[in-house]
C-alpha cells in the first residue's frame, strides 16, 4: 500500500494515523547492504519500506512492509486504549472486547507516548463530533 492510498483512506474515512515506521532490514536485505554498497544505496532507495498503524472511523489499518498486515472493520465503538506492557490496542464496543497485536511495530516508549496521546485526541474528536451531530439532530427535529 503506497503513501498516496493511504493518505486517500484517511481523507475518505476522516482518520489518522496513529504510527510511522521504518522497516527492519531482511537478512538477504543485510547481506546486500554489506557486500555491495553501491547498488545495496540504490536498492534501498527504491524499496523503501515503512509500517503503519492508520484508525478511521469505520476501521483499523495495520500495514507492515508497505502491504496491509490486518484490517479491522469497526461498529460504534466505545473505547481504544493502548497497552503497551502487551504492546496491543484494545478496542471495547457495546458487544464485545477486541485486543489488536502491535508487536509487528517494535514500539518504542517514545513511540507508545505518542500512540497514547494520538488515541486520545482521536477519542475527543471523535466525541466533539457525536455531540454536533446530535445538536445538529436536536435543531432539524424542533423545525
Amino acid at each position: 500500500m503506497t503513501k498516496k492510498e493511504i493518505d486517500h483512506i484517511i481523507k475518505k474515512e476522516s482518520g489518522t494515523v496513529l504510527l510511522v515506521k521504518d522497516s527492519g532490514q531482511t537478512f538477504f536485505e543485510a547481506i546486500l547492504n554489506n557486500w555491495i554498497s553501491f547498488l545495496s544505496v540504490l536498492y534501498f532507495l527504491s524499496q523503501k519500506k515503512l509500517n503503519y498503524l492508520v484508525l478511521t472511523e469505520k476501521r483499523i489499518i495495520l500495514i507492515i512492509r508497505n502491504k496491509v498486515s490486518n484490517e479491522y472493520t469497526l461498529s460504534d465503538f466505545e473505547t481504544i486504549n493502548y497497552n503497551g506492557i502487551k504492546s496491543v490496542l484494545e478496542i471495547t464496543d457495546a458487544n464485545q472486547q477486541l485486543s489488536i497485536p502491535l508487536t509487528k511495530l517494535n514500539i518504542s516508549y517514545e513511540e507508545s507516548k505518542i500512540l497514547k496521546h494520538q488515541l486520545s485526541e482521536f477519542l475527543i474528536r471523535k466525541k466533539r463530533c457525536r455531540i454536533t451531530q446530535l445538536s445538529k439532530c436536536k435543531l432539524i427535529s424542533y423545525i
